[in-house]
């Protein structure tokens, strides 16, 4: 009797073993009525710091990629430069050294916040050793220079003539030469005074530009 009861009792304990087995928090159990899905019993799963697809993307494992910006891109604006004539129109024979041989009038886009100093140059595309006009230390909060106006305090280089200032389109007679016309917008002061060398006024004046607005406009001599 005593062996049957006791063969009973661990028949029973081996059940409630079993059970507990089954049980263990590694599965997921029935949802009750009340659960709209299943509720897992099990711990949860923490995602890795890192991951190795042995791919290399040129990233350190476990760091993203990144875009670095330089200045703030609401800041850009669309520079532009407007005088007398149309782009790429004929020059008026006044600004020329057939007439008054002035200088147009010249309007620009309002400044870029970084101008120290503003420049404007002319160049003869077909003829880019002669220097028509080299100009510097214009206000940096000017936005236009009037017919044949030197501001206060500019300074200009010594022109192809050997003068200081400007001087206009004199091509050969019977060719057509295009001549550009540049605002330069300075990051630094220009160091060198009125009548330095054209050309070197010109090499220091795009060695400080960070940004500049152009026209270009002809002239035929008859």
């Amino acid at each position: 009797m005593q062996l049957r009861a006791a063969v009973v009792i661990t028949l029973a304990s081996v059940v409630l073993i079993a059970s507990a087995c089954n049980d263990d928090g590694r599965t997921l159990r029935p949802a009750t009525p009340d659960q709209v899905g299943s509720v897992s019993t099990l711990a949860p799963v923490t995602e890795p710091t890192s991951f190795d697809d042995g791919i290399d993307d040129g990233f350190p494992a476990g760091s993203e990629g990144s875009t670095t910006t330089s200045g703030d891109p609401t800041d850009a604006q669309e520079l532009v430069l407007t005088s007398s004539f149309d782009e790429g129109g004929p020059i008026d024979p006044k600004f020329t050294c057939q007439g008054d041989n002035v200088s147009p009038t010249l309007s620009w886009s309002t400044p870029p916040d970084a101008t120290v100093e503003i420049a404007i140059t002319m160049v003869d595309l077909d003829n880019t050793n002669f220097v028509h006009w080299a100009i510097a230390g214009i206000d940096p909060l000017s936005v236009a220079l009037g017919e044949g106006a030197v501001p206060e305090f500019a300074m200009q280089g010594i022109n192809g003539t050997g003068q200081p200032g400007y001087t206009g389109p004199c091509p050969p007679a019977g060719e057509t030469h295009s001549y550009r016309f540049t605002v330069h917008f300075l990051d630094q002061q220009t160091e060198l005074g009125d009548g330095t060398p054209g050309a070197d006024l010109i090499a220091s004046i795009e060695g400080s530009t960070f940004a500049s607005a152009s026209t270009t406009g002809t002239y035929s001599q008859s």
